[in-house]
């Protein structure tokens, strides 16, 4: 028989600290904001200058993306600034905190469930619709 060993887990249990949270969320909300007006500068670069191509020079890739991350860092500092939306992400990183989220159990028996519960319910509406067209079928025959 072998014994299984018991590994001590590092450190107690750590408290939620929502500030973490709260600046990575907005650390993400950056990195989206960056790569959405990269892509729009560049979007919007490239029409103007297949509008007018005398006048607006070649989109270039790597400026877009500069004015694009440039544009989302200050979006990202504009908002991060103003006490409301700082507010707003850290009660909202509190209450996703406050969630209990269902065992691995939980989640096979309510995927069963519903994937049970949609079989039946694609039965009957194929039964539905075989009978309707045949009663139209047989309507459109008289």
């Amino acid at each position: 028989m072998s014994r299984t060993r018991k590994r001590k887990k590092q450190g107690g249990p750590q408290e939620f600290d929502s500030a973490r949270w709260t600046h990575a969320a907005f650390a993400v909300f950056s990195a989206i904001s960056a790569w959405m007006f990269s892509h729009l500068i560049e979007d919007v670069w490239g029409w103007a200058w297949a509008q007018w191509p005398a006048t607006v020079m070649r989109p270039n890739t790597y400026w877009a993306q500069g004015v694009g991350i440039l544009v989302g860092l200050s979006v990202m500092i504009w908002i991060w600034s103003r006490e409301r939306y700082f507010k707003f992400v850290s009660e909202t990183t509190i209450e996703v905190s406050q969630i209990v989220w269902p065992t691995r159990a939980e989640t096979r028996a309510a995927t069963i469930v519903v994937v049970i519960i949609t079989l039946i319910c694609s039965g009957i509406l194929a039964l539905m619709d075989t009978f309707w067209s045949r009663l139209t079928d047989w309507l459109y025959a008289l």
